[in-house]
């Protein structure tokens, strides 16, 4: 059982890295579509911040 505040915290920090993700996402396409091909590191890092979130998430649901 965790307590209700590490709950809190943990949906606080599913919800900011899935925002970063999909920001990071967005910016690492349009930067990928002017050709700038290293950008697809950019999405790899997406990817992960959004597994890292949608774990926080299930981590703080009660």
């Amino acid at each position: 059982m965790i307590s209700p505040l590490f709950s809190l915290w943990m949906r606080y920090l599913g919800r900011g890295c899935l925002a970063v993700a999909v920001l990071t996402f967005t910016a690492s396409v349009a930067v990928f579509v002017t050709g700038f091909e290293p950008a697809f590191l950019g999405m790899v890092f997406a990817l992960g911040l959004f597994t890292l979130g949608i774990g926080a998430l299930a981590i703080g649901r009660r």
